[in-house]
């Protein structure tokens, strides 16, 4: 019967963003959740917009948080990942998964450091899972909601990199790993929205089956297609956060709020799905 790793107590969260070209510095809001102070975070630009609000949200998440009867939630706040094919295909696996002891510990200090800086890691190598759970936020700038994406695509990525570079003709994950076309994450999509909505009442908030064919989209097959690849029946806790390219303090403040009530979703869905389907979950 397919099945979630098994959870760590407190429960790990690693959020990604993507987009970078170069720092900028902004003051963001960090309220709610108990935190009434403000958080100074780094502004990466993400292809012709100069400002990212993916990165500006995650960069406001606590570094751990709870709610109601959840357990607590420890967040792991990546460094942005760049918008290139390649790299992100042998820098993710080692994200993900430990690959030996020793690397759990060097990797652990890591996390923070420039995308590039990560070790490149055996698109092959076997290993653990690393976190609990995983959002990758990213910014779909034309849209005015905020989506959680339900798949992501094995093919079809004909738009051209920061690095100028392509995967038209690419068929790495077909022909090693018989990979499907698609891939979704291991939680019930229903229940983690229902769950989702029901916390963020005058938002518009969506699940949505088109994570754009371009960075967003690869980033969430590569997260997907590495727990699918060590066990296809492993359920894998990842999801994707698409936000809205607006970045006025009150955007990036709701922006957090939609990303935290989505963190506790996963959580609690998770949860009721290791419990039976019956497991009833109150957060209040």
């Amino acid at each position: 019967m397919p099945t979630f790793p098994p959870l760590t107590t407190p429960f790990s969260s690693l959020i990604t963003c993507n987009g970078l070209k170069g720092p900028r510095r902004r003051e963001c809001p960090g309220r709610g959740h108990g935190l009434g102070h403000r958080f100074r975070c780094a502004n990466p630009s993400f292809g012709n917009n100069s400002i990212n609000p993916s990165h500006l949200i995650a960069s406001t998440l606590p570094s751990s948080f709870t709610s109601g009867a959840l357990p607590n939630i420890k967040i792991i706040e990546a460094s942005p990942i760049p918008v290139e094919y390649r790299l992100i295909r042998h820098v993710i696996p080692r994200f993900l998964f430990i690959q030996t002891p020793a690397q759990a510990a060097v990797d652990s200090n890591r996390l923070a450091l420039p995308f590039r800086d990560f070790p490149l890691a055996d698109p092959t190598a076997e290993g653990k899972p690393r976190f609990d759970f995983v959002l990758h936020i990213g910014m779909a700038a034309p849209r005015k909601y905020y989506t959680m994406e339900t798949c992501a695509h094995r093919d079809g990525y004909m738009a051209r990199d920061e690095a100028g570079e392509s995967l038209e003709g690419d068929t790495f994950w077909r022909d090693e790993y018989k990979a499907p076309e698609i891939l979704r994450p291991g939680f019930d999509a229903d229940d983690v929205w229902r769950r989702w909505k029901s916390e963020l009442m005058g938002v518009d908030v969506r699940p949505s089956n088109d994570a754009g064919r371009y960075l967003c989209d690869f980033i969430y097959y590569t997260s997907l297609v590495e727990y699918w690849r060590r066990d296809p029946d492993m359920m894998a806790p990842v999801m994707f956060l698409h936000v809205p390219g607006r970045v006025e303090d009150l955007d990036i403040e709701t922006g957090r709020k939609v990303a935290l009530e989505l963190i506790g979703a996963m959580v609690e869905s998770a949860m009721r799905k290791k419990g039976g389907k019956d497991a009833v979950i109150h957060r209040h």
